[in-house]
């Protein structure tokens, strides 16, 4: 586990206070734990007063530590004193991912390290007002409750989330299925990514949880507003989230930052419509990375989940992991395949075809198998009154028998 700030200390320790600086907007709280079934823990925290970062590392010999770590100082550096606007964000992220994709590829004991993202970057400009960027890469999840309802704001880049969204199995089911190790979408595993990033207004009373999967996979939404709902203090809501995905089995590592907004706009009376997204499936396909494992294995089935239909209006950028050029050689391959094939079933057709018609012409020749008797003849002796004792018979074997075949060995 890597914890790149005091969750506690709102200044870095070179930076001295301001006693002109404006009050604060926000207040957080984070926390961190390996869980009751691992011993290491590979997630990474950034909790700053303008970026707040959960990556949740994959890759065996501590290789996700490192991928994690990386990507939470990239963007701690990038994003310490905020963002102009969204493209800077996802910018850091992108460096993030080039940053572990090269680690791991010119080191060996590093190979298929790889870290799932989420983050929230304060957009302060001089010419427009603050906002919140929030992005996402893998399974990672940022939440928002607003006036008692809990929301999620990102979508998981996950087979069973696609499972879900296509109403194969339940979010229940999800939590508990055998393969909800299985991300479709991280950084470090290609040397581009594809970033999930919205734009989000500060709104006065906000509170923002951002996790790994550590948390969701032992606590159910329902579970996690009623303690957002009994903690006032962001650092005791992240701690007794922490302590109750522990309580509840603790799997997984469990990181939690809960983020509070204490100036901004005034919070709109009619929330039913908050944050109500629809998934739009795009036509290019995510990898299936097993997160256990850290390495993608080489298929590419399942299609990514994108944003649409917000009310805050996201802008989402989506970042091509793979070349229109691969698409295209996929797709020429796929013919290429299909040609081959046919023509095969063509000419063993026609063959056969005229296999039979030669036999159908050809006039019959009848065939005569002859047997012929290796056995010596036998003389017999006639027979008198005398007992005389009988000669045994002698069978001489043709010089043309083969001798037999011992099958016991077979």
């Amino acid at each position: 586990m890597t914890e790149l700030d005091d969750p506690n200390d709102p200044l870095d320790a070179h930076d001295p206070p301001d006693s002109h600086a404006p009050p604060p907007l926000l207040s957080w709280g984070a926390a961190t734990h390996e869980g009751r079934v691992r011993t290491e823990n590979e997630d990474s925290f950034v909790a700053e007063s303008m970026v707040f970062v959960v990556a949740d590392g994959m890759g065996g010999h501590q290789a996700g530590e490192v991928a994690s770590a990386i990507a939470a100082q990239t963007l701690r550096d990038r994003l310490l004193h905020g963002a102009q606007n969204a493209n800077v964000v996802e910018a850091a992220v992108v460096e993030a991912n080039a940053a572990i994709f090269q680690g791991a590829h010119s080191n060996p004991a590093q190979r298929g390290m790889g870290t799932t993202l989420t983050a929230v970057a304060v957009m302060a400009a001089a010419d427009i007002t603050t906002r919140l960027v929030v992005v996402n890469v893998g399974d990672s999840r940022t939440y928002l409750r607003r006036a008692g309802h809990l929301r999620r704001v990102t979508i998981d880049h996950s087979y069973v989330q696609e499972l879900v969204s296509t109403g194969h199995i339940t979010e229940l089911e999800a939590r508990n299925h055998p393969r909800r190790n299985i991300v479709t979408r991280a950084l470090g595993i290609e040397p581009s990514v594809k970033v999930d990033a919205w734009v989000l207004p500060l709104v006065r009373g906000d509170r923002y949880v951002l996790c790994s999967d550590g948390l969701v996979d032992e606590v159910d939404d329902d579970e996690i507003n009623s303690v957002l709902a009994t903690h006032a203090s962001p650092q005791a809501a992240a701690e007794a989230l922490v302590d109750l995905a522990n309580h509840h089995g603790g799997r997984d590592n469990t990181t939690v930052v809960v983020l509070d907004v204490l100036e901004g706009d005034e919070p709109a009376a009619d929330t039913g419509d908050l944050l109500e997204v629809a998934p739009d499936w795009a036509d290019e396909p995510d990898r299936l990375i097993d997160a256990e494992a850290g390495a993608p294995p080489p298929v590419l089935a399942v299609a990514p989940l994108a944003m649409s239909g917000n009310s805050f209006a996201p802008a989402t950028t989506m970042m091509s992991a793979v070349p229109d050029a691969t698409v295209a050689r996929r797709k020429g391959l796929g013919t290429l395949l299909f040609v081959v094939a046919l023509a095969a079933i063509v000419t063993i057709t026609v063959v056969l075809v005229l296999v039979v018609k030669h036999n159908a012409d050809s006039p019959s020749t009848p065939v005569t198998t002859s047997t012929v008797a290796d056995t010596a003849p036998t003389t017999t002796r006639p027979v008198t009154t005398t007992t005389t004792p009988v000669k045994p018979t002698t069978t001489t074997a043709s010089p043309n028998s083969q001798p037999p075949v011992n099958t016991a060995g077979k």
